[in-house]
């Protein structure tokens, strides 16, 4: 790759970083209204997950652009998130976004496994 790259790079870096945020303004406007649509929201957050995979993609293709000093075949990917952590982190977002209710935690956990999934897998 040459060095003319890095600059569409930065662009897709920052278009991908621009997307995500906007996901994330549109989720948070579904949970303000007075009676959530869990659908439309669980839906969102599918939308939320898979911007946040691209965006940490793009991050990863600009990183190893511009570490030219470390070999190629050593490179390991920056966005080391395990599956896990990512469930974790999506069922304590639901969980928060509903208020924090107990006795929800299979719920939530089964529902950000599938957001997840589905969100990587795109």
């Amino acid at each position: 790759m040459g060095m003319g790259l890095v600059p569409e790079l930065f662009s897709d870096y920052r278009n991908a970083f621009a997307e995500f945020a906007q996901k994330v303004r549109q989720a948070r406007a579904l949970v303000v209204a007075a009676h959530p649509d869990w659908q439309a929201i669980d839906a969102a957050l599918l939308e939320v997950e898979k911007a946040r995979v691209n965006y940490g993609h793009r991050r990863d293709i600009l990183a190893e652009q511009l570490l030219t000093s470390a070999p190629k075949a050593g490179f390991t990917k920056l966005a080391s998130d395990s599956l896990e952590a990512r469930v974790r982190e999506v069922a304590e977002l639901r969980w928060e976004l509903a208020g924090q209710p107990e006795g929800t935690d299979d719920e939530n956990w089964y529902r950000a496994e599938d957001i997840v999934r589905r969100a990587t897998a795109a």
